[in-house]
């Protein structure tokens, strides 16, 4: 499969890391020399530095052979022109990063289609949306809902006061038993465990909950955690993200919006109805203290700078603050600042890495519907088909790959976390965590062995 990636800052260089770690063909092209040293240096790929929308460079590099044209640059002007030119010349699938809202809503003169854009990707609204999760749900480090919503998995990091502390997966499970849920995955230090029954807690793990929503919580009652609402939330940066975040939330919390700019500070305080504006410095230590930062709920930095936003994030949590969602834009900042303990870590480039790369996964057809970027593992939907394995077996007795963890059944509409008595039925929809290089062998697994068979044959024959 052939590849090509304009741009190579964070988000095209990143892409680009996590694709060349598969057999693919990729070309990445950027006009700043030092993008495409970076490049060079640490990526397993071809570098061309010049314009994406170059004609002659496009030819050069054969770009009508490209499956898939990934324009990321940080310029809506240049991806719509790369994509235009692209397209006219034979590219076959061109998937554009705009950060404009305006180019996807209806009634737009020029919508992206009309450059020969595929699929757009829009960085700051999916990482606003990750933030009013994190908002709604202030006690979990990620959040994530499946199956619209009538299922969760969150992380939340125990600590020393922590009624799991010491407590293994199995007596876990024993406490709650008028419901069920599962441990899907352990982070402890850089390290991702899929715990087993006798795995043991211990404090500064992360240990990811799957549960349904209705059980949600009776589960956070067992661990001991509140679940209050949010009601204030005080967002540091009149940014695309904060403007949206701001928008979002104002008709149902109590939101203040604090920017350095005092031009636009009077600009946004314009635009929006409900949130209070506050011209100051984010970091300002007696200003935070005077807008009682220490009765906010949340505390959302997301400012332009990610330095600043990280600084935000310490002093608010060294002023009580009970929550903070911290905009970083280097996605590899998302796990290593998360063990620093100031708060949920975010990156709108990571969202657009994430997007990206799973395009090209449900292109493939190998059904993932959720990437994680703190571990090494996805979220796969599967249909058990007639004469499969699945339908004929119960769980129990699958033998599913290590690494892997059936999580919930769709059956008719009903959705259920299965026993290892369960027996899934012809037709049924499964949700299963499952870490990459075990993705084709659990699929077999809910494949007609009729097809299984197929498979091996043509193996044998060719």
């Amino acid at each position: 499969m052939k590849i090509v990636i304009i741009g190579a800052g964070e988000v095209g260089f990143h892409v680009a890391k996590s694709l060349s770690e598969l057999d693919y063909d990729i070309s990445v092209i950027d006009i700043d020399h030092a993008k495409c040293s970076r490049a060079n240096e640490h990526l397993d790929v071809i570098v061309n530095q010049g314009n994406g929308s170059d004609e002659k460079l496009l030819k050069n590099i054969n770009i009508a052979d490209a499956d898939y044209v990934f324009c990321l640059t940080n310029s809506d002007e240049t991806n719509l022109i790369s994509s235009l030119q692209c397209h006219n010349l034979g590219a076959k699938k061109i998937i554009a990063r705009l950060r404009d809202l305006d180019y996807s809503r209806n009634g737009n003169a020029i919508p992206p289609e009309k450059f020969g854009v595929d699929m757009v990707i829009h960085p700051e609204k999916e990482v606003a949306k990750e933030i009013i999760r994190l908002v709604k749900h202030p006690y979990a480090d990620k959040f994530y809902e499946f199956e619209g919503g009538k299922a969760v998995l969150f992380s939340k990091k125990i600590n020393h006061r922590s009624k799991l502390a010491g407590m293994t997966v199995e007596e876990f499970h024993k406490s709650n038993e008028d419901f069920k849920s599962l441990i899907v995955a352990v982070i402890r230090g850089e390290k991702m465990t899929i715990p087993s029954t006798t795995f043991k807690f211990e404090p500064e793990d992360y240990v990811f909950f799957f549960v349904k929503s209705k059980n949600l919580n009776s589960l956070l009652e067992t661990l001991g955690v509140r679940n209050s609402d949010s009601k204030r939330v005080m967002i540091a940066g009149a940014s695309k993200i904060g403007r949206l975040v701001s928008s979002m939330l104002e008709d149902d919390m109590s939101v203040r919006l604090i920017e350095k700019s005092k031009e636009k500070a009077t600009q946004i305080a314009n635009e929006l109805d409900k949130t209070i504006v506050l011209n100051s410095d984010a970091t300002d230590i007696e200003f935070l203290r005077g807008e009682n930062i220490s009765e906010v709920d949340s505390f959302v930095a997301v400012t332009e700078d990610q330095q600043l936003n990280l600084l935000a994030g310490i002093l608010a949590k060294q002023l009580k603050v009970k929550h903070s969602i911290i905009h970083v834009t280097n996605p590899d900042y998302v796990r290593n600042m998360s063990d620093l303990g100031i708060g949920s870590i975010v990156s709108k480039n990571n969202v657009s890495v994430n997007a990206v790369i799973k395009s090209i996964r449900i292109d493939q057809k190998e059904h993932v519907i959720q990437l994680f970027s703190s571990l090494d593992m996805e979220a796969i939907e599967l249909v058990s088909e007639k004469d499969s394995k699945a339908s004929r077996l119960p769980v129990s007795n699958l033998n599913l790959p290590h690494g892997c963890i059936l999580a919930l059944v769709n059956h008719n509409g009903h959705i259920k976390i299965p026993s290892g008595d369960f027996q899934i039925s012809e037709n049924d929809t499964v949700l299963i965590f499952c870490i990459n290089s075990k993705i084709r062998e659990v699929s077999k697994i809910f494949k007609s062995e009729k097809w299984v068979l197929g498979q091996h044959l043509d193996f044998y024959l060719f």
